[in-house]
């Protein structure tokens, strides 16, 4: 991707395909679909139903757009990067996001390193973690493509793995499928519980490694309630240590024990599979799994 357009080849898949077809794929909306300012092998199309071909070049322009959220002093992490995102770590007991205006969340971070990268569009994060939680956040750096990720993450194409440190009794090697549906807690704000009124919530966890009293799980989710791995760990007697609302305070790790380490997703041109991942610290390298 060139500054200020993206300049894509058409592959054989694309033959035959409309201009309207293809941007409904990038599930860009109409509204802006008229607006777009379209090239063709060189040429500006204004007539969506355009047929393209195998090898045609498209170019999309991009408006340059302000960042929209008070950057911080210093920028996020980066972890991956390429045309299209970037992902960034986030550190325990940051938010990803607060308003525009606060300058002590990922997001303001984000600000600050879209600025000094000079990537001028507005900050667009994907999916978000819990304060406490450490990890990998997506954020997108075309707009335009916004909706092509959130529909991704939607239709579960985006995959993100978390490793979790927990003081339970499960045998490496178990494997566990979480059903139980979550709710609020009504007696404790902030809090949420297995609850047969609450909504649907799904987990995959699979018991990694033990270490003396301790457990590593990886789990997945095939839904994205809040606290969901937390809870679900939990009222199956394997709570996460230095969990403050749902597991067990324990001075051998000096931080909650939940970890988004690994992110998958497919790209919107190549269908490619990307994959990052955020080696986690010290807490985790106990186990031997986490040596490198």
């Amino acid at each position: 991707m060139r500054p200020g357009r993206l300049e894509l080849i058409m592959s054989p898949a694309e033959e035959g395909k409309t201009l309207q077809a293809f941007c409904d794929d990038l599930v860009i909306p109409a509204k802006k679909q008229k607006k777009l300012e379209l090239l063709v092998n060189r040429a500006h199309v204004q007539d969506l139903t355009v047929t393209l071909h195998a090898g045609d070049t498209l170019m999309i322009p991009l408006e340059s757009e302000d960042v929209d959220y008070t950057p911080a002093e210093r920028e996020c992490r980066i972890i991956y990067e390429d045309d299209l995102v970037y992902i960034a770590h986030k550190y325990p007991g940051m938010i990803v996001h607060n308003g525009t205006e606060d300058t002590e969340t990922l997001a303001a971070q984000a600000a600050r390193y879209q600025l000094n990268a000079g990537i001028h569009a507005p900050v667009r994060y994907i999916h978000r973690l819990d304060r406490e939680t450490t990890g990998l956040v997506l954020f997108v750096k075309v707009p335009l493509l916004q909706g092509w990720y959130d529909r991704k993450l939607q239709e579960k194409a985006i995959v993100r793995e978390y490793l979790a440190i927990c003081a339970g009794k499960a045998r490496a090697g178990q494997k566990f499928t979480f059903n139980d549906r979550i709710g609020r807690d009504r007696h404790v704000s902030g809090k949420y519980r297995v609850s047969e009124s609450g909504r649907e919530a799904c987990t995959y966890a699979e018991c990694l490694e033990r270490k003396g009293p301790y457990a590593l799980f990886r789990c997945t989710l095939d839904t994205g309630r809040t606290h969901q791995i937390r809870v679900h760990l939990s009222a199956h007697k394997q709570p996460i240590v230095n969990d403050p609302l749902y597991g067990v305070p324990d001075e051998t790790f000096r931080q909650m024990g939940l970890w988004a380490y690994r992110i998958s997703f497919p790209d919107p041109f190549t269908g490619e599979i990307i994959t990052a991942e955020d080696y986690p610290n010290r807490d985790y390298r106990m186990f031997r799994s986490m040596k490198k």
